[in-house]
């Protein structure tokens, strides 16, 4: 299971590495929204929150609570875990490289078409690894917002597919206050603290792209 989820995860850094590159368009307005996570292993529910430049993701996973909290204007995230009021702080270049995330040049992006998703009208784009190690569509509104993701990874003969779509679409202006450390929260140790060696994730996702 850890190695499906290390896969999941080098999915994400996969499309978020071609929208942070320049690659897709970007939101240009604030929004809230469900938040719904499909794969194989189940569904998981959450929240979104997106300012221009920020970005807060709630998670419930097997009755456990996480937060996410994106600064891209400081270049920085927060990972917090409520029940034990404990967070730890990374920086997006440190992020890049514990996920295996690739340069943009070593994904191809085309645009599909239009199409109609939970009610909102979007534009999708396919994304494919250069290598054909993974890939997937990605569907953003003309706010530059990602509706909905769809997304194969394949590490040897292992194959993990995850969909990302949000549900109940409002914009307007959110309160800052969801994108600021919370009062209270302690510092937790490293990944390599909790055992977990210091390159895994990055091994890991060199490893869905065949690296």
């Amino acid at each position: 299971m850890i190695r499906r989820l290390s896969i999941s995860f080098a999915l994400c850094a996969f499309a978020f590495t071609a929208a942070e590159a320049g690659s897709l368009p970007v939101p240009t307005v604030e929004y809230s929204a469900d938040r719904v996570i499909e794969t194989e292993k189940g569904t998981f529910g959450g929240r979104v929150y997106a300012a221009l430049d920020k970005e807060r993701i709630e998670m419930s996973m097997q009755g456990m609570e996480t937060v996410t909290i994106l600064r891209r204007d400081r270049g920085i995230a927060w990972m917090l875990m409520p029940a034990q009021r404990m967070y730890q702080e990374l920086d997006f270049a440190q992020a890049a490289e514990q996920s295996g995330a690739q340069p943009s040049d070593e994904i191809d992006i085309t645009e599909v078409g239009a199409e109609t998703i939970e009610g909102q009208s979007a534009t999708k784009y396919k994304m494919l690894m250069k290598d054909g190690s993974g890939g997937g569509f990605i569907w953003i509104t003309a706010d530059g917002i990602p509706v909905k993701m769809d997304l194969l990874g394949k590490s040897g003969r292992d194959k993990t597919r995850m969909t990302v779509t949000l549900k109940n679409l409002v914009t307007g202006p959110q309160d800052a206050s969801l994108f600021e450390l919370p009062d209270g929260y302690s510092g937790m140790p490293s990944f390599k603290a909790f055992g977990a060696p210091a390159g895994g994730l990055r091994d890991a996702g060199r490893r869905l792209l065949g690296r």
